[in-house]
C-alpha cells in the first residue's frame, strides 16, 4: 500500500511562507508580490475587503510581531497599490520584497461577534477534504468580482490543475470552518471533478480509435 506522505501545517505555513507564530494576535493584511516598473517601487496586494483600509493602519510589521516597515502609496493597481517602500531603492531590490507578508495587530480591528471573522484570519490555516485528508494551506483570498476565492497551495499538485488552487468561499465548496482549530473542511474532489475534464467512455473509445489509426 502506497503511504501517503505526512504534513505539519507548521512546517507547511514556513514552506510556503505564511506565519508560525503569534497568528492568534496578528493579522496579515497584505503582501509585496514584487516589483512594479523599474524605479524602485513594489506592488502591494492588499487583503483588506477595501484595499484603502491598508492605508489607515497606525502600524504595519514584516511578518506578526516584526520590524514596522514604512511605506507610500504612488498609485492605485489591481488588487492594491504601488508603493515606494522605505529602504528600498532599486528594481532589484523591490524585486526581493517579492512574499513579504504584512501583518497589523489584532488591537487595531473593532470586536466582532462570536460568528464574525475576518477574511485575512483564513489565510495560513489548512484546508482538509471531507475524509479529513490534508490537501494544502489557504494561502490568500482573492475576489476578482464575483465569488471571494481561497487560494490553496496544495500539498500534492493535482493533473490539470497544478500547485494552486482557487476555491470558492461558499457553503457548497467549504462546508465547514473552524478558526480556532486552525482548518477549513472543503469538497475539494467535488470541485476538482469540476474543474478538470473526466474522460467518458465514448472519449475513451474514440482515443483508443485514434492510437491503432495511428499504429496502423
Amino acid at each position: 500500500m502506497k503511504k501517503k506522505a505526512s504534513h505539519t501545517p507548521e512546517a507547511s505555513r514556513e514552506q510556503f511562507g505564511l506565519a508560525t507564530v503569534d497568528e492568534n494576535e496578528w493579522i496579515c493584511v497584505g503582501a509585496f508580490t514584487g516589483a512594479h516598473g523599474v524605479r524602485g517601487d513594489v506592488r502591494l496586494k492588499s487583503f483588506t475587503e477595501d484595499p484603502e483600509e491598508l492605508l489607515t493602519f497606525n502600524s504595519i510589521h514584516r511578518g506578526p510581531g516584526g520590524p514596522i516597515v514604512e511605506f507610500k502609496a504612488k498609485k492605485h493597481i489591481k488588487g492594491g497599490y504601488a508603493v515606494a517602500v522605505e529602504g528600498v531603492a532599486d528594481c532589484n531590490a523591490a524585486e526581493a520584497q517579492q512574499g513579504v507578508q504584512l501583518y497589523v495587530s489584532r488591537e487595531e480591528f473593532s470586536d466582532l461577534d462570536d460568528d464574525e471573522f475576518y477574511l485575512a484570519d483564513l489565510i495560513g490555516i489548512e484546508a482538509v477534504d471531507i475524509d479529513a485528508e490534508p490537501v494544502g494551506l489557504i494561502r490568500a483570498v482573492e475576489n476578482f468580482g464575483a465569488d471571494d476565492l481561497l487560494e490553496i497551495a496544495l500539498y500534492t499538485p493535482v493533473k490539470g490543475i497544478g500547485k494552486l488552487a482557487m476555491i470558492p468561499f461558499r457553503k457548497e465548496w467549504v462546508p465547514q470552518l473552524d478558526l480556532q482549530a486552525g482548518r477549513a473542511v472543503v469538497a475539494f474532489q467535488e470541485w476538482v471533478d469540476t474543474q478538470v475534464e473526466v474522460p467518458t467512455d465514448s472519449s475513451k473509445a474514440e482515443a483508443e480509435e485514434k492510437r491503432n489509426t495511428s499504429k496502423g
